[in-house]
């Protein structure tokens, strides 16, 4: 049965997706009706994967692409003063998850970190890093991680936990080979063979998760609970149970995670003013204007006049 499509853009309509295998269907690209973005886009040097990938991947980054990427901090040379350190970096919930692996050119020491999805901002130390030790991270879509890691997600939520106890055989697949690798582009390709690789062993979604998913990328996060049942074809109460299952939150949190990423980006990129505000109220499904400042406040820890000082300086 072919999929009827959805306002030309050319997504299946939701109720359309019920009986379909999600491990191959996410081939429909959800991640084009949503772009989540960090504190400082300017300087997130990000590389987007390629075409196959990008429904699951968000993007690559590390030392290569990140130079001032938070590291660990280097230890002074006798008679030398360290390098002053740089401004704390903010991290804003992007609704992503991430795998940050980490290793020593000259000890050979590695080891890595699974970042699970976070629902508030923290700061983290920057420093100039030490020029023998390299970082290469994945960062994942929130629908996409299940399919690749060999435990469920239930206890995700602001984690930041060794990277076996999600993919258990991470090191021996993907990390040996980047550090071996000699560029980051090298390193890409070694991470993009590995993932595809893992697609076809991973499991499969759930296809009522996916459709309350869609749902809520459509909607750019404002929608209601009612919306989301109807979607998935499933009382409120097990969908519950899915999202926590193979995302780690609720899909009311979900929800106002994708809502929070959505208005940061339009406010990113268009000149705020009094008019485009209320447009974002409006367009968002917020009762007022504080409602709007307070609820993006609870994400970003700052205003939204303030988080444009900070991303633009």
């Amino acid at each position: 049965m072919s999929l009827d499509r959805d306002d030309g853009i050319g997504y299946a309509k939701p109720q359309y997706l019920k009986r379909q295998n999600w491990r191959r269907k996410l081939m429909i690209d959800l991640s084009e009706l949503y772009y989540p973005i960090t504190a400082k886009p300017a300087e997130a040097g990000e590389v987007l994967p390629g075409k196959a990938l990008r429904p699951y991947i968000r993007c690559f980054w590390g030392a290569a692409a990140l130079p001032q990427a938070p590291v660990f901090e280097p230890e002074a040379s006798p008679g030398h003063t360290a390098p002053l350190p740089m401004e704390p970096e903010i991290i804003i919930p992007d609704s992503c998850m991430d795998i940050i692996w980490e290793w020593d050119e000259i000890t050979g020491g590695s080891g890595g970190i699974f970042c699970g999805i976070n629902d508030s901002p923290f700061e983290a130390g920057q420093a100039l890093p030490p020029s023998d030790r390299q970082r290469f991270a994945i960062r994942f879509h929130f629908w996409a991680v299940h399919l690749f890691a060999d435990e469920h997600l239930r206890d995700v939520l602001n984690i930041h936990a060794p990277v076996e106890h999600y993919f258990t055989a991470f090191r021996r697949e993907l990390g040996q080979r980047l550090r071996a690798a000699h560029t980051f582009a090298e390193r890409i390709a070694a991470a993009e063979a590995y993932l595809l690789k893992r697609l076809e062993q991973g499991g499969r979604s759930n296809d009522s998760m996916m459709n309350a998913v869609y749902s809520i990328l459509k909607r750019r996060g404002a929608v209601t609970a009612g919306e989301l049942e109807s979607s998935a074809g499933v009382s409120s109460r097990q969908l519950e149970r899915l999202f926590r299952e193979y995302i780690g939150i609720s899909p009311k949190k979900t929800a106002d995670l994708v809502r929070f990423q959505n208005v940061w980006l339009e406010l990113y990129q268009l000149p705020l003013s009094a008019k485009a505000m209320q447009d974002l109220v409006y367009g968002y499904r917020y009762s007022h204007q504080s409602h709007l400042i307070n609820s993006f406040k609870k994400f970003a820890g700052r205003t939204p006049l303030e988080a444009l000082a900070y991303a633009r300086r």
